[in-house]
C-alpha cells in the first residue's frame, strides 16, 4: 500500500499543479505570446509523470493482491488444521483493498491526463488556426 500512497500523493500534486499552470498559462492567447513552443513544452511537463502512474499503479495493486493471497496460502500451509474464515479474511481484504487502490489511482489519474492532453490540444489548435487566418489574410 506504500507504493500506492506514494503514487496517489504524486498524482495529486501533479494535477494540482498543472490545473493551476493550465489556468494561468492557458489565460493569455498563445498567437500573444513571444516563445509559443517553450509555453506548449511548459504545458507538458507532469503528462508523463500521470502517464507512468496511470501504467503502474494497477501494477501495484496486483503485486498487492498477490502478496495478500501469499499470506492467506502460508496461513493455510501453515495450520495444522483448518484455518479460521477471520485469519484468512485478512490476506484475501489486503488482496481486493491493494486491487481497488490501484485500479481507483489509475482510473483518477486518466481522467485528468486525458482532461490535460485535450485542454493543451485544443490551446495548440487555436494556435494554429490563428496562424492559418493570418497568412490566408496576407495572401494576395
Amino acid at each position: 500500500m506504500i507504493p500506492l500512497l506514494i503514487c496517489s500523493v504524486l498524482m495529486l500534486a501533479v494535477i494540482g499543479e498543472r490545473l493551476y499552470f493550465y489556468h494561468l498559462t492557458m489565460a493569455q492567447p498563445l498567437k500573444e505570446t513571444k516563445e509559443p513552443e517553450l509555453i506548449v513544452a511548459n504545458l507538458r511537463k507532469g503528462l508523463p509523470v500521470l502517464h507512468t502512474i496511470i501504467s503502474i499503479a494497477p501494477m501495484l495493486g496486483l503485486l498487492g493482491t498477490i502478496g495478500g493471497l501469499i499470506k492467506s496460502f502460508r496461513l493455510i500451509g501453515a495450520a495444522k488444521q483448518l484455518a479460521s474464515p477471520a485469519e484468512m479474511g485478512v490476506g484475501i481484504g489486503e488482496a481486493l483493498i491493494t486491487t481497488a487502490g490501484g485500479l481507483i489511482i489509475a482510473v483518477v489519474a486518466t481522467i485528468f491526463y486525458n482532461f490535460l492532453t485535450a485542454r493543451l490540444e485544443s490551446y495548440v489548435a487555436e494556435y494554429n488556426l490563428s496562424l492559418k487566418e493570418v497568412a490566408v489574410g496576407e495572401a494576395p
